[in-house]
């Protein structure tokens, strides 16, 4: 019994021992059931790299659609309901702040990605885009004024800052969209680029490749992944974005409260936007 035991208990520490050597080669695990961890990308099961776009992918996460061999997240809207959002302001402020949004909205589920954009560029309402990723990757590299375009094109608008606040604190902030626990590689796609969850990366991953990271409304990638234009928080002529990105390393950037003002006609490869809509919809 006793021998049993010690070979039991070797047994557990090899294991161990084998899951840490993985996880050092291989880094932090990163993608959902059904994706696969490619280089920087969460890629379909059966997928492989060409470049840094995923190709021939043979299954996807549930929340994803195989459409030609790509991992695509649906055009899906959500209900965001009128309300306040209490802010617990950090130490380095003084006083609380509250986002109030006096009217129902709708805003997209999931980041725009190149297939949806493609639909606008064929229809010629929006420019053609210097760098095209996967179907399934999110949109980066657009000006504020490309964004406004798509989102016309849509029958939306880029979200008011407060919307967007709204959509990630809910009624009374936390850490992090999807709540206090910390920001892990499964949760948010960010330290992509100097090796806290991958190394290299030059682009943002697939929209909706990490569902750990929803909010409880089911919104997805408002933490990482591309920084996100909104409306109405910077000065003329420039544009506000919030939500970090994929180059982020500090998961304070992650947090809801995070923005930068940019100049509006820049390009950065991550930055990109999702859309909202007026009205709570059908």
């Amino acid at each position: 019994m006793k021998d049993g035991t010690v070979a039991g208990a070797a047994l557990i520490a090899a294991g161990v021992l084998f899951l840490f050597v993985q996880v050092r080669a291989e880094g932090p695990p990163r993608c959902p059931s059904g994706m696969v961890a490619l280089g920087t990308r969460c890629c379909g099961e059966g997928a492989h790299l060409d470049g840094d776009r995923c190709v021939d992918a043979k299954r996807c996460s549930e929340a994803l659609a195989l459409v030609d061999g790509h991992c695509v997240a649906p055009r899906r809207k959500v209900t965001i309901p009128a309300g306040t959002s209490a802010w617990k302001p950090p130490d380095d402020t003084v006083g609380p702040g509250e986002y109030a949004v006096t009217g129902t909205f709708r805003i997209d589920a999931y980041e725009v990605h190149y297939s949806a954009y493609a639909s606008c560029t064929q229809a010629g309402a929006c420019a053609p885009l210097a760098r095209v990723g996967d179907p399934g990757q999110a949109v980066s590299n657009v000006t504020l004024g490309e964004a406004r375009a798509f989102c016309r094109f849509a029958g939306g608008r880029l979200p008011r800052d407060a919307e967007w606040l709204r959509t990630a604190l809910g009624d009374v902030e936390t850490r992090y969209p999807w709540g206090d626990p910390d920001a892990l590689c499964l949760r948010a796609s960010y330290g992509l680029v100097r090796g806290r969850c991958a190394k290299g990366a030059t682009a943002p991953d697939t929209a909706g490749a990490r569902p750990w990271g929803q909010t409880k409304l089911g919104v997805h990638d408002l933490a990482g992944n591309v920084a996100e234009w909104v409306e109405d928080g910077a000065p003329p002529n420039h544009g506000e974005v919030r939500g970090g990105s994929f180059e982020d390393d500090d998961a304070t950037a992650l947090r809801a409260r995070w923005r930068k003002v940019l100049p509006e006609g820049t390009r950065h490869a991550w930055v990109g936007f999702r859309c909202a809509h007026d009205g709570p919809g059908p």
